[in-house]
């Protein structure tokens, strides 16, 4: 059987608001007592304190991991530079390199078999598509209305995330949305297609 309850963080937070506004002059009429409405309306309170608490964490982490990435690009510049000047030293082995760990290891990246990985995640309003560019230059991301037999090119894009802002084809009819992409190197499609993302969009 089908929940009432939205799935999303954000489609949460207004089916709980509208049902604790609404419970406080509604609740009489089918039954319920001014101690069982208070209570309603504090169990709605606590989802919705939850949810908030869940949004500002993620968004903590979303700066911390772009903090990191800004920092391998400056930092981890520097030691490459280090490491590259030292392997020129004449006291410098393999042995000592190996237990550096800056040797670089053989690449079993295969073109041929490449599988992109993408997630879907809905937003109000848009629904975002996250991705891992490995040794890729990124992805070629496709959707389609569930039950359609063709996939519509949406957007090459170099760096997750990607956010699809869909038009509803009815105003407040959910949409059930398929994504899946390939990986790109050097402008061209590579490997095999991702799995099947799957979402359902309310606008």
């Amino acid at each position: 059987m089908k929940d009432y309850l939205p799935r999303s963080n954000a489609e949460q937070l207004i089916w709980i608001t509208n049902f604790r506004t609404k419970i406080a002059t509604l609740g009489a009429s089918i039954g319920l007592t001014p101690v069982q409405i208070t209570a309603l309306q504090a169990n709605c309170t606590n989802l919705i304190t939850a949810i908030n608490d869940v949004e500002i964490k993620k968004t903590a982490l979303a700066a911390s991991v772009q903090a990191k990435e800004l920092a391998l690009q400056t930092q981890a510049g520097n030691l490459r530079t280090e490491i590259a000047r030292f392997k020129k030293n004449a006291n410098y082995t393999a042995t000592l390199g190996q237990d550096l760990g800056v040797i670089s290891l053989a690449s079993t990246f295969d073109s041929a078999t490449y599988k992109a990985q993408i997630t879907a995640e809905l937003f109000a309003g848009f629904v975002r598509i996250k991705f891992k560019k490995g040794e890729t230059d990124g992805i070629n991301l496709y959707h389609r209305k569930k039950g359609s037999s063709e996939w519509l090119f949406l957007a090459r894009d170099t760096k997750s995330p990607y956010d699809d802002h869909i038009v509803l084809a009815l105003a407040g009819q959910p949409e059930h949305w398929e994504y899946r992409a390939f990986g790109v190197i050097d402008d061209a499609e590579i490997g095999q297609p991702s799995d099947i993302a799957e979402i359902v969009f309310g606008g």
